[in-house]
């Protein structure tokens, strides 16, 4: 959590003034006490707050290793993926894993690994509703719903896990339209054909 500081300063943009703000303001509206010109500045809550964290950075000794990114830097840890050795520069902690950066990105972007993807499809809630809210147009939206299911039984069900309770739902629902249309349309059939003959 990011703590706050007691006081923020800003500058008069006529003349470089230091205007010194003891209060946390979301807009300042007053007058400069050297240049006496209008001085309205928008403040954000962040201008309030203390600098982010610096990471602290050594360089390696005689018998140390080093970063494999950043050579001038001491390597802290290991790459729970790839194995190479990093700084806390170029690790990013995921979880509870460090991953290199490059690690990162070929997990999110070309092997697309569920727990590394910033959002994830969630089938199982396409496919319900495409069988509960569309309901009347289940004749079309039944396969539908089924093939999503189908295609999609062995993917992740999210970023976060979740229990498989939807995924079976819409598969019960979806098959039980499915032969509900199919005895449906060959009763309908039938009655057509006694008709005619």
């Amino acid at each position: 959590m990011e703590s706050q500081t007691t006081e923020a300063l800003l500058q008069c943009p006529t003349c470089r003034n230091v205007l010194s703000v003891n209060r946390e303001v979301t807009s300042l509206n007053e007058e400069c006490p050297v240049c006496h010109r209008g001085v309205d500045i928008k403040v954000f809550p962040r201008l309030f707050r203390e600098p982010v964290r610096k990471i602290e950075t050594k360089a390696p000794g005689d018998d140390e290793a080093a970063c494999t990114f950043f050579p001038e830097l001491k390597a802290d840890k290991v790459c729970d993926e790839c194995g190479c050795l990093m700084s806390e520069k170029a690790s990013a902690r995921w979880g509870d894993e460090d991953i290199c950066l490059p690690c990162l990105h070929r997990l999110r972007e070309e092997v697309k690994s569920p727990p590394f993807l910033a959002k994830s499809a969630l089938n199982d809630n396409r496919a319900l509703a495409l069988v509960t809210l569309l309901a009347p147009m289940s004749l079309i939206t039944a396969p539908v719903a089924l093939w999503l299911l189908l295609r999609n039984r062995k993917g992740a069900a999210g970023i976060f896990p979740r229990s498989r309770w939807r995924w079976w739902l819409a598969l019960i629902l979806s098959i039980g339209l499915i032969i509900g249309w199919t005895v449906l349309l060959v009763v309908w059939a039938s009655l057509i054909l006694e008709e005619w003959s």
